[in-house]
């Protein structure tokens, strides 16, 4: 197995004893737990700079759902293992090797990522809560396997992780794809984000102070005031701003006309792309407007008219559909997490064939 985004890094160790016969890397093997205790064993001895130690040196290995709960594999390598449901809270991967792993579904709760090299690495559905990843490298990163194939993705992703306080100051995390994670209280200060994704996330006083924010793509994001305070968004791509209340009303009025006149007179409420998080829209009748790819955080939709909307790829995170008209709509791709739903009318619309789509 070769890796095509550089060297491995050297090992900073507090020893230098070297022996005349170095234990090999641990290649392709499913790893169980009492021989991952013993490894653990072995790098904490390395570490110490005692006798019978050994920097753990372990490549496209399973590790899923072990338990490394306050162990100790800084300085270690794990290239293109698989941790996938592993319990890694208060595990320590200082300056660790981790080029393409997989920690899907993973808890990491209090993990120290400080300095990692982790390019390349998935962690989507994992729990990351006050997790550490100061410094750490996750830019793009390929494994090229003996059989000559390559992994599937090249990127770093967070998709759906639960980030809250977790760590990322000055972090390379060019084209890293963060969709539909919690970044609620991150430290993001100083970090390189250019072109990485937001879509879907929930970014609330996050900090984003001297971050490289150049091509992220924030469009379809949850920012708060307090988050976009801190960052110069200057340079990234950001959802359409909602319109004021005066022009807001012209809207929801020329709608009103568009749909009482056959479309005839008025105009059809356009919100594609738009950041409407928030709103009140309780009793409006928006039947057949758009919403494609708007953000609709917490927005108020109670006892609404959406019939026949256009809600394709919108955020309607926490969004009160209650009592809701949704006969006909077009859900597809939205993110109805949390979305109260209670009493929402669905299904065909009477007459006709359109039935909502999700």
């Amino acid at each position: 197995m070769t890796v095509n985004a550089g060297s491995e890094k050297p090992v900073k160790s507090a020893t230098t004893r070297t022996t005349s016969r170095e234990p090999q890397p641990i290649v392709g093997r499913r790893i169980g737990q009492e021989a991952l205790n013993k490894l653990a064993e072995l790098n904490q001895r390395y570490l110490k700079g005692v006798p019978n130690g050994w920097c753990v040196v372990i490549k496209d290995c399973n590790l899923a759902g072990l338990n490394f709960t306050g162990m100790n594999f800084s300085h270690a390598h794990f290239i293109a293992c698989s941790f996938e449901g592993a319990n890694l809270e208060d595990a320590r991967f200082v300056g660790t090797n981790l080029f393409s792993a997989n920690f899907d579904g993973a808890s990491m709760v209090r993990t120290d990522f400080t300095q990692a090299d982790l390019r390349g690495a998935c962690f989507e559905n994992a729990q990351m809560e006050d997790a550490r990843l100061d410094g750490a490298d996750l830019r793009r990163g390929v494994v090229i396997r003996a059989d000559g194939i390559q992994s599937f993705r090249e990127n770093s992703t967070f998709r759906n992780a639960q980030m809250r306080g977790t760590k990322l100051a000055e972090c390379k995390l060019h084209g890293a794809d963060f969709e539909g994670a919690d970044l609620s209280g991150v430290n993001l200060g100083g970090a390189d984000l250019r072109d990485a994704n937001f879509a879907g996330a929930e970014l609330k006083n996050v900090d984003l102070g001297g971050a490289n924010l150049s091509d992220a793509d924030f469009r379809r994001a949850i920012l708060d005031e307090a988050t976009s305070a801190k960052g110069d968004m200057m340079r990234a791509t950001k959802a359409r701003t909602a319109p004021g209340p005066e022009r807001m009303n012209k809207i929801l009025t020329q709608h009103l006309l568009w749909i009482q006149s056959g479309q005839g007179d008025g105009a059809r409420a356009d919100f594609t792309s738009m950041d409407l998080s928030r709103f009140d829209f309780s009793g409006a009748i928006l039947a057949s407007a758009v919403f494609k790819d708007a953000i609709l955080a917490d927005t108020n939709f109670e006892k609404a008219i959406l019939a026949a909307a256009d809600f394709r790829n919108a955020i309607l995170l926490r969004a009160n559909l209650a009592g809701a008209d949704l006969r006909g709509a077009d859900l597809r791709g939205a993110t109805l997490r949390n979305a109260n739903q209670t009493g929402a009318k669905i299904g065909e619309m009477e007459g006709l064939t359109l039935s909502t789509r999700k």
